[in-house]
């Protein structure tokens, strides 16, 4: 029980982490696991495709132009993403709405 604890606690402080539950699980407990890791993680992602106008790592965002006269900000969950990414590169991002603001939740370059 104490291991379902620490595991949704993590889950829940922090999100970027993979949840990997014990094997001393059992059944029920795994679901209940699994649920919070997908509440903290909600679906519904959108997947858009654009170039990075802008690394603004003072305010965890980054720009991106989607069209020629469209560039719109993004919040980046995962700050290791700035390390990946330089301006003028091709990115297909996924996006979710998180705390009321769109985020990045996964980036690859194309």
């Amino acid at each position: 029980m104490m291991r379902a604890i620490v595991a949704l606690c993590m889950a829940v402080l922090w999100p970027g982490a993979t949840l990997a539950a014990p094997a001393a699980l059992d059944e029920r407990q795994e679901a209940a696991v699994t649920m919070q890791a997908a509440m903290v993680h909600p679906q519904g992602s959108e997947t858009l495709c654009g170039v990075v106008d802008r690394v603004d790592e003072r305010n965890d965002t980054l720009l991106i132009r989607l069209s020629p006269d469209r560039i719109e900000p993004f919040k980046v969950q995962d700050g290791l993403i700035f390390n990946a990414v330089r301006f003028g590169d091709p990115v297909e991002i996924s996006v979710q709405n998180i705390a009321g603001f769109r985020t990045i939740v996964g980036l690859s370059k194309q």
